[in-house]
């Protein structure tokens, strides 16, 4: 310890070097471990066009992927067509048949489609399949209006091959019963789906708000280093540049109890039986780390305005707090006032150890708060209702 004292005080700049370069190594491993830390998800969670169903799938295959609730193959270009060919498109063996016959289906759950056999009689039946046919080997005129021209025929053909009025009531009721399920299954999971975002929003919130131990344990040591200067300051001699300015008043030699009042003889007394506990080299440890304290008060303001800016670079932009950027803010006033003290030196006016001193008071108060402040918990956000499209 004496030989590193002696070489900062033979070197005076070696101690504000060495603080701001473990500070700025410290903050740019931090920032190469964040960036190092952004790659691609190894699986996403990607929602199918045909069933509106969530599924889990390989990042890599994210647009091309089956879904297992449907079956569907879901992979589209830019234009809105498959990416792969598909031959159950145009291969009916590859396609499952349905037929009329009941299923072990959930009697909860609508049924998704039904064989045209089970409404239809078989009049009506021979006719949809003919109509479907006929539009599928429908020609046009003219390719660019290919749209307008299969429009006129399948109007056309729905006036040709119209159902019978005993089907027609089938088909309504049918439409009908698969409304009112589905209306149903929609408000459903509408209601569910706003529970799992209202969790997901809750859990977010609360995880995001809740700050790093790093971050605590930085804004903590910016308060301490705070602390010991404002220390400094007060406990500080008048002249600086005198060589008694190494000791610490906090250390009092004692025997001038004649020249002393006797409440100055009381708190001496109760120092030395203070200290009178603490092991001899622990004395000369703290005596030693006072003095250094005291001769280095800039590099000291370095390095906690350092430090609060490193909380605020852990913390993110979501933890990012105002009493942070005050605290930085005033950090960097007190190294402005700091610097300017050194530059003028002896010409040095009375009032601007005032206003370090003051300074010095308000970014220690301010951060003790910003460091007990740090654990407290912020409460869920109220959600906002979402007007209707009336409304709007």
């Amino acid at each position: 310890m004496e030989g590193v004292s002696a070489l900062l005080a033979s070197y005076p700049t070696a101690g504000l070097a060495g603080g701001l370069g473990i500070t700025a190594c410290a903050a740019a491993g931090v920032l190469l471990y964040r960036i190092a830390r952004r790659v691609k998800p190894t699986h996403t969670v990607v929602n199918c066009w045909f069933c509106n169903q969530d599924t889990l799938v390989p990042y890599g295959n994210r647009n091309c992927w089956d879904c297992p609730h449907c079956e569907q193959y879901n992979g589209f270009q830019e234009n809105g067509d498959y990416n792969k060919p598909i031959p159950a498109q145009y291969m009916e063996h590859l396609n499952h048949v349905v037929s009329g016959a009941p299923s072990s289906r959930d009697p909860a759950q609508p049924q998704q489609w039904v064989s045209s056999q089970v409404l239809l009689c078989r009049r009506c039946s021979h006719h949809q399949t003919t109509k479907i046919k006929q539009l599928a080997a429908f020609t046009p005129r003219e390719e660019g209006r290919y749209d307008e021209e299969i429009e006129v025929y399948r109007h056309h053909l729905e006036q040709m091959y119209k159902l019978c009025r005993p089907c027609q009531a089938a088909v309504e009721y049918y439409i009908k019963h698969q409304n009112r399920q589905l209306r149903a299954l929609l408000l459903s999971h509408q209601f569910r789906r706003r529970e799992v975002d209202q969790a997901h929003g809750q859990s977010f919130s609360s995880s995001a708000m809740k700050a790093p131990f790093q971050v605590i344990l930085l804004r903590a040591l910016a308060f301490l280093a705070c602390a010991f200067l404002l220390s400094t300051t007060l406990y500080s001699p008048s002249e600086p540049s005198a060589p008694g300015a190494a000791l610490p008043p906090a250390l009092p030699p004692g025997g001038n109890s004649s020249a002393a009042s006797d409440n100055t003889t009381t708190q001496a007394e109760g120092w030395q039986q203070l200290l009178s506990l603490l092991p001899e080299h622990t004395t000369e440890k703290l005596h030693e780390a006072w003095a250094f304290g005291q001769s280095h008060q800039t590099g000291i303001v370095a390095v906690g305005l350092l430090t609060c800016l490193l909380a605020m670079l852990l913390a993110g932009r979501i933890r990012l707090r105002r009493i942070d950027a005050f605290s930085s803010c005033l950090w960097a006033l007190l190294l402005g006032l700091h610097l300017a003290e050194k530059y003028l030196q002896a010409a040095s006016p009375s009032w601007l150890d005032t206003l370090k001193l003051s300074t010095t008071s308000l970014c220690c108060l301010v951060g003790f708060t910003a460091a007990v402040a740090t654990r407290k918990a912020a409460g869920p956000r109220r959600s906002r209702p979402r007007r209707s499209e009336k409304q709007q």
